[in-house]
């Protein structure tokens, strides 16, 4: 058994779709809309995986006619092996290593000394302050900005030697990692693990604020305290403990793993996934990896007694809208009867006023999230669950089940393109009439939407108002209306992202990830409970991984964390923190997961 607190550590001095395997379309602008990553746990592990929301709204549950306008359909007999189909549990994949030596796992889940080792390295790598902000420049531009990374790379270093002595370890645009452990089996296709190493900038002004500094980096019995903790330091610090362990005990590999970490993922991951991922491609080619696994959020729970754990597969598109308009100015005592930012005000209101349509359809992970909630608890009613079983095959059922997600407020987010009003400015003093405004947009689109889709209903909803008001249009330099006297809208978008591919659940790259966590869950962490069920669902948000996708057409952004309502993790906020028990069984999540892709000996 390894005695954790003899490893040897040094302390730093610190306080495109698949199918076409083409590079994702990107258009890379100054940031305009971070990608908060922990909105998945909101959305769809708070809002469905819990069920709370559910049993709130007893108009939901207790009236079983209808639910808001539409009828509960009478979509006959549930034909029973066509539920069987549905959401599989799957098997439980035990390495070989685990059958024969079980005290390998036990020592790291059931340890003290690995739980003291852990909170060790959580503190450690909290304790360098690895912020980024939007006005980062290129590293090599202006290194000034990026000194605490280097510093990051030295505790990683220290506290981790073996995997520094036996991986490779490269440096792409200065500070993002690119590690690998060479495998003897050329034919087996690479697996990567992504995690990005820079957290969020704290507020000075909110210091005040926390609970414990955000950089000191403290623990309790519970949980570990500081910036980084949940997003995401806890990550990388589980695939380096489980590296360390596996070659502490002997690991010897067929197939190679790789450890790919940016630096920027706050600010779009411009200079380091980006950088990463060319590298990879360049060197392996597309389609190329086996699977990739990167951060996502709140994934474990248990419902009615039943352990889950919900896999992100998809995300969804990503766009930022700016609208301007300029319009004559004047006194202000001579006003028209709409300003320029009345006029704005005026779209705005539209704008909101318009949503975009919801949609699910068979492929949607939503579905398969819904559907596995339904078969393997009894939190819904029977009509419901018919309706929920046949969404994917019928039409009425699948407006039914529409109807009923958006009656939620987190989960209505999951099935349809977002619209949010983020950012308005205009006019300059009191007394002259406005001459300028402008609105940002911030749009999460929809899997079975698009970037044009989007660009057109904003544009449809501004040419109603441009006419209204005898205005021009003009959408990225195209004139659609021209410009007049009164003056003229203009659009233009930031960064463009389509909805990414959907991972298969059917194969045998998720059989693994969901064997090996069935294993964790079922031997360990529920150990008493029903058998544990992992399904796929949607990332509302988005990951560094859109750098990635013609790299595999297998991507799961999941992360191990039993925070079911993300507002307790102080992601992006103050008193962000994590549970040591989450680090803990993610690293022997992570321990497992290496052998069991290693074991197997498919491409």
């Amino acid at each position: 058994m390894t005695n954790y607190s003899k490893l040897p550590q040094e302390d730093v001095d610190i306080a495109p779709k698949h199918k076409t395997k083409t590079t994702p379309p990107i258009i890379e602008k100054p940031n305009n809309g971070k990608s908060y990553i922990w909105i998945a746990g909101a959305v769809i592990a708070g809002a469905l995986l819990t069920y709370q929301n559910f049993k709130g709204d007893s108009s939901l549950l207790e009236s079983h006619h209808t639910v808001g306008d539409v009828a509960i359909p009478d979509v006959g007999p549930i034909d029973a092996a066509f539920v069987d189909s549905l959401c599989p549990v799957g098997d439980y994949l035990r390495p070989k290593a685990y059958l024969e030596n079980k005290s390998l796992v036990e020592s790291m889940v059931n340890s003290q000394e690995f739980r003291d080792y852990t909170i060790k390295n959580m503190e450690g790598a909290i304790r360098v302050p690895t912020e980024t902000f939007d006005s980062n420049k290129q590293p090599s531009e202006d290194q000034s900005q990026w000194v605490q990374f280097p510093k990051f790379h030295a505790f990683l270093e220290g506290a981790f030697p073996k995997v520094h002595e036996t991986f490779q370890v490269e440096k792409v645009n200065s500070h993002g990692l690119l590690l690998t452990l060479q495998g003897s089996n050329p034919n087996l296709k690479p697996m990567l693990f992504m995690a990005h190493q820079d957290v969020v900038p704290v507020d000075p002004q909110t210091l005040n604020l926390w609970d414990h500094p955000p950089f000191e980096g403290t623990h309790d019995d519970k949980w570990i305290y500081g910036r980084g903790a949940s997003d995401c330091k806890n990550l990388i610090i589980s695939y380096f403990q489980a590296f360390e362990r596996l070659l502490h005990d002997g690991f010897k590999n067929e197939r190679t793993f790789i450890l790919s970490l940016g630096f920027d993922e706050e600010i779009e991951g411009m200079f380091g996934a980006t950088a990463l991922a060319k590298v990879l491609i360049e060197r392996y080619g597309e389609d190329s990896f086996f699977a990739i696994l990167d951060e996502g959020g709140a994934s474990i729970t248990q419902i009615d007694g039943v352990p889950f754990a919900f896999t992100p597969v998809a995300e969804k598109g990503n766009m930022a809208m700016m609208i301007e308009l300029t319009t004559p100015g004047g006194h202000a005592s001579l006003p028209p009867d709409h300003t320029n930012i009345g006029i704005m005000s005026k779209l705005v209101d539209l704008i909101e006023e318009s949503p975009f349509t919801p949609i699910l359809s068979a492929k949607n992970p939503v579905l398969n999230h819904l559907q596995c909630i339904a078969k393997y608890t009894s939190k819904f009613p029977e009509s419901y669950k018919k309706s929920i079983f046949k969404a994917g095959v019928d039409s009425a059922a699948n407006n039914f089940v529409i109807n009923f997600l958006s009656k939620i407020s987190l989960a209505k987010f999951a099935i349809r393109t977002t619209q949010a009003i983020d950012v308005i400015r205009g006019g300059v003093k009191a007394n002259a009439l406005p001459e300028y405004s402008k609105v940002t947009i911030n749009h999460r689109i929809a899997l079975e939407s698009s970037v044009k889709e989007t660009i057109d209903k904003i544009v449809h909803n501004v040419e109603v108002i441009a006419k209204q008001f005898g205005l021009g249009l003009y959408s990225e330099g195209k004139e659609i209306l021209p410009k007049t006297a009164k003056g003229a809208f203009q659009l233009s978008h930031g960064r463009l992202l389509e909805p990414s591919a959907i991972s298969p659940l059917d194969n045998d790259s998720f059989n693994i990830l969901r064997g090996t966590l069935k294993h964790i869950l079922g031997d360990y962490v529920y150990p008493s409970s029903k058998e544990p069920v992992v399904a796929g669902t949607l990332m509302p948000a988005n990951t560094d991984t859109n750098k990635y996708w013609s790299l595999s057409e297998n991507i799961y952004r999941f992360t191990y964390s039993s925070i079911v309502n993300f507002a307790d993790a102080g992601i992006h906020t103050v008193n962000e923190k994590v549970l040591i028990d989450d680090v803990v069984r993610s690293s022997a999540f992570i321990y497992e997961y290496v052998r069991n892709l290693d074991e197997y000996s498919g491409r």
